[in-house]
This record gives C-alpha cells, sequence and structure tokens, in this order.
C-alpha cells in the first residue's frame, strides 16, 4: 500500500467516523417542545409586528390627509431656541 492510497484512506476513514451521528441518550422533554415552539412564535410575531410598523405610517399619513386633519408640526432645522419668533 502506498503512501497517497494509506493517506487516502485514513481521510476517508476520519471523514466517515465524523459525518456518521452517535446516539445522543438525551430526552427532550415537553419542556423543551414548548420552549421551541414559545420561540418560533416570537420570532414570527415579532416580523409580523415589524412589517405592520413599516407598513402603519405611510397608511396613517394617508388617513390624515383624507380625513383633513391638520399636518404634524415639524421643527425648521434654520430656527434657533436663542432667536425667539416675533
Amino acid at each position: 500500500m502506498s503512501l497517497s492510497s494509506r493517506r487516502a484512506t485514513i481521510a476517508a476513514a476520519a471523514l466517515l467516523i465524523t459525518t456518521l451521528p452517535a446516539p445522543a441518550f438525551a430526552y427532550g422533554g415537553p419542556g423543551l417542545g414548548l420552549g421551541v415552539i414559545s420561540a418560533v412564535f416570537g420570532v414570527l410575531g415579532a416580523l409580523v409586528l415589524g412589517f405592520i410598523a413599516i407598513l402603519w405610517y405611510p397608511f396613517k399619513r394617508l388617513i390624515r390627509r383624507i380625513r383633513g386633519g391638520s399636518p404634524t408640526p415639524v421643527a425648521r432645522p434654520d430656527a434657533s431656541a436663542a432667536d425667539p419668533e416675533p
């Protein structure tokens, strides 16, 4: 057996050993399952609420414009606190 074929055999055996699953002998009880379900619902809920929050502001402005409400006051960047308006 040559050196390169021996290295290839060792590499294949190491790859096979590291990729085969070993039994864990662990117990995932109901608490673990409920925790995973809660985490998944939490992440999905955060994504949905984030998406709604992004869409809510333009709709709020549109509703205000349709109803004829006063627009929100915007501070002028050139106005300073030391120079009050007359």
